[in-house]
């Protein structure tokens, strides 16, 4: 705003309207006023909708406007007019004006009349003279209002009032031209009437009030207020929504005074507005500024001012006409889609994606984000390429399939999803996909489309590792001659694929519920896979298991089946779910157990025969020992006493055998029952007189020993008795014998279980009696007898160790380890 001194008001003085020839023309003060407050309102409300740049806005409200309304851009090139400016002035279609400037449009249709000025010249002379007046408001801003008489496409002479006004952009650069032509026929006619007779004057000020009671109203509805500075009155009238815009009455701000609303304008924009108001008032200047002011209510706004000069018949500045404006929903509407646009630029970067923005009315691509990352270009050399060198990217196999695609697109306006090679800058392929929607207006229409391109050439390199994995996974499924299966963690399945009918006689689909898979489990096998099941899943070590077990076939035979499944951790640590594969080894189960009953028939054979052979060799010792017991000439009792202990030797060996016999074959003899058929035949061998010799035994049961083992304790144990029985107890005296067999561990308590293979079980036994005892001359690391000696071998050959206790008797303690096998 300006700050202007008062002078008395003076409604009849006459006024210069400046002509673009240089020439005035007297107009009254008062419809001076009334026109341009008329021609500067309807030139805000263009330049509003300009700034706002909605086609849709511009198409709907300027073609509503009565007054002729175009944009030219710097060159002169028309960008929007109204249908009045078109048809009224040109007298052709806007589409054949837009696009086109002045010259442009008198040169190429020869069907529009030769229309001159009132001077009698044409159309041509007058667009050079609006040229020359353009290039001015280009060059230096502003606003210039001339007057002026045209012929018309209807061939009327009309007289207007033209606004020509400079747009400028964000930064404060001119863009264009807003030209507002209002006709102002009837105004100079009326006021020649007024000149040839005062009685008409009434009806002059009436028209004039109804038209400012228009403006009034006009901007009222578009929410702009004018004020109209009268610098020789010193005297400012306020119209239009100045309430709306400021939060103050009309009559409240005309009492302020001019100089109080700067007071107004927020402190850091008061010196930008004051510096404009004396270049304005110094260089006549006209200017279009934005600042902040202060409502009534406390709040600030953000306001659009243009100021407009009305110059009197010397060239000074008379008038200011001024237009505001509140655009604080625009400008935040504009910085959001700034922040908005920034932030979808970051992201499109930082995802390694293009955007691109096409609008159809200037067919314009705008491109961005992560250009370099992409296509190998800098955002400048990618912008520059053309449609051709575009496609010529893609790769001529994929080349056809992408521009039918595109084309598609751009005709009918679908969306578009399509995957090709494209080649970057420097000339390797990658694999792009490029997406894009349509948008359209409130109306409908379409007005532009926005869409993305991104590299998908890992993803693409690895869904085809992912084709291919599943190629060579599904040839193996379909040649596999087992079944492969997944289940959740209550071992439902949920997975199952293979040979499954061959296996089980059932479906895949049949066999899909846990209810139905344990029905043809064979119940006494269903424990150890439930047992199995629990131990791998309770385990937190063990993530495989295999078992065995048999199934009833459809068929109802009975097929083995070998089961091997892992367990599947989920994130958290916990089972997700167990997969593995079944097999049928009932063919190999039936082998096993044929070859395995051939071998128990053929060792029980073989023991059979040795029990044979030494129960032979037994009788042969006895028939041996009864002949030298009939000879006369053998006096000494040792030879048959040697023949004796080599039977009972042989007796021992061939109880074993009996046993492994009876045994079913197996390749372990059970060694506790053993020893008691032993120790009874040796009792039963050594019989003393009328002696009263007790056995007592403490033999822990389920020790297995094989042949290695069982024989040579077997013989130990032999000599060991035998020597109690023939030494211990002489003339006739009573006695007993002990034998003790356990393991052994750490804490000193018996074990019944064999422990893991590879690991050693120690076992003691013990042999005592209460006898008269063994002579202290008799050394067990040097015995002198062969049966002594015999014991000290065999307890070497098991590794063992020996030990003589004389007190209360004699008694034998023997400490040996044994390997586990299973």
């Amino acid at each position: 705003m300006k700050d202007y001194k008062e002078e008395p008001e003076c409604h009849e003085e006459t006024t210069a309207l400046v002509n673009k020839d240089k020439k005035t023309t007297e107009l009254k003060a008062n419809d001076v006023a009334c026109s341009q407050v008329k021609v500067s309102d309807e030139k805000s409300k263009v330049s509003d909708l300009i700034f706002r740049g909605g086609p849709r806005i511009i198409k709907d409200m300027l073609d509503t406007m009565v007054n002729p309304v175009s944009y030219k851009d710097k060159n002169g090139v028309f960008l929007l007019v109204n249908e009045a400016h078109a048809r009224t002035i040109i007298g052709l279609p806007k589409e054949e004006v837009i696009g086109r400037t002045l010259l442009e449009l008198a040169r190429k249709f020869s069907d529009i009349p030769r229309k001159y000025i009132v001077e009698k010249r044409d159309l041509l002379e007058g667009c050079n003279e609006w040229i020359q007046i353009e290039t001015e408001i280009l060059n230096h801003g502003g606003t210039r209002t001339i007057e002026q008489e045209l012929i018309v496409a209807d061939g009327t002479t009309k007289t207007f009032i033209l606004n020509k006004s400079a747009l400028c952009d964000e930064k404060g650069e001119t863009i264009g031209i807003v030209t507002v032509m209002q006709d102002i026929t009837k105004l100079r006619k009326t006021e020649k009437i007024l000149k040839e007779s005062l009685s008409s004057k009434n009806e002059l000020s009436e028209q004039i009030k109804k038209n400012e009671e228009m403006y009034k109203t006009i901007l009222e509805k578009t929410g702009q207020m004018v004020y109209n500075c009268d610098i020789v009155a010193d005297k400012v009238d306020w119209l239009g929504s100045v309430e709306e815009v400021t939060g103050y009455t009309p009559e409240e701000l005309k009492s302020a005074g001019v100089n109080l609303w700067m007071n107004y304008v927020h402190p850091e924009d008061r010196y930008k507005l004051w510096i404009n108001n004396e270049t304005h008032m110094k260089n006549g200047r006209n200017f279009r500024l934005e600042y902040r002011f202060q409502k009534k209510n406390g709040n600030y706004a953000c306001l659009e001012e243009n100021v407009t000069d009305i110059l009197d018949s010397s060239g000074g500045i008379s008038r200011v006409i001024g237009v505001v404006k509140d655009i604080t929903e625009q400008k935040f509407a504009s910085q959001s889609l700034q922040e908005s646009e920034e932030r979808y630029r970051t992201a499109a970067e930082q995802t390694g994606q293009l955007v691109f923005n096409f609008r159809i009315e200037t067919h314009e691509v705008e491109w961005a984000g992560a250009i370099r990352e992409v296509t190998g270009y800098s955002p400048d050399e990618f912008k520059n390429l053309d449609e051709s060198l575009w496609i010529e990217h893609i790769h001529p196999k994929d080349r056809t399939e992408t521009i039918k695609n595109l084309e598609n697109f751009f005709r009918k306006k679908a969306r578009i999803q399509a995957e090709f090679k494209f080649r970057k800058k420097d000339g390797k392929y990658i694999y792009v996909e490029i997406r894009g929607v349509w948008l359209k207006d409130e109306k409908g229409k379409v007005y532009r489309a926005i869409g993305v391109m991104k590299d998908i050439t890992e993803w693409k390199c690895t869904l085809e590792k992912i084709e291919a994995s599943e190629m060579k996974y599904r040839s193996l499924i379909q040649n596999f001659q087992g079944i492969a299966f997944q289940t959740d963690r209550n071992f439902i399945p949920i997975f199952m694929h293979g040979a499954v009918k061959e296996i089980t006689g059932h479906t895949e689909e049949e066999l899909m519920s846990r209810a139905k898979w344990k029905e043809i489990i064979l119940p006494e096998d269903l424990p150890l896979l439930l047992k199995e099941e629990e131990r791998i899943r309770d385990s937190t070590c063990n993530k495989y298991a295999k078992v065995d077990f048999r199934i009833t076939h459809r068929d109802g035979k009975i097929r083995w089946l070998h089961e091997i499944y892992q367990k599947v951790l989920g994130k958290d640590g916990n089972p997700k779910l167990y997969q593995g594969t079944i097999y049928d080894i009932t063919e190999r189960k039936e082998t096993e157990e044929f070859l395995a009953n051939i071998k128990i028939a053929r060792q029980r054979e073989i023991h059979h025969r040795i029990k044979n052979n030494l129960q032979v060799i037994s009788s042969l010792l006895d028939l041996q020992a009864e002949k030298f017991n009939n000879m006369e000439c053998v006096t000494n009792s040792e030879v048959l006493e040697a023949f004796r202990e080599s039977q009972d030797r042989v007796i021992s060996i061939a109880l074993i055998h009996e046993e492994l016999h009876e045994g079913e074959g197996t390749e372990k003899l059970n060694f506790s029952p053993y020893l008691q058929k032993l120790i009874g035949n040796l009792f039963q061998t050594y019989r003393l007189g009328d002696a009263a010799i007790s056995l007592k035994t403490e033999l822990e049961e389920n020790i297995f020993f094989d042949m290695d083992i069982a024989v040579p304790l077997g013989l130990i144990v032999n000599e060991l008795v035998s020597n109690s029985l023939k030494h211990a107890f002489s003339n006739g005296k009573n006695g007993e014998i002990r034998i003790r067999l356990s393991r052994n561990d750490k804490l000193g308590h018996l074990r019944e279980e064999i422990g893991p293979e590879g690991e050693s079980t120690e076992f003691n036994l013990t042999v005592s009696d209460n006898g008269k005892g063994i002579p202290e001359t008799v050394n067990l690391e040097n015995p002198e007898t062969l049966g002594l000696q015999l014991v000290s071998i065999l307890v070497n050959q098991l590794e063992g160790e020996i030990e003589l206790n004389r007190e209360n008797g004699t008694e034998f303690s023997m400490r040996f380890k044994v390997e586990n096998k299973l």
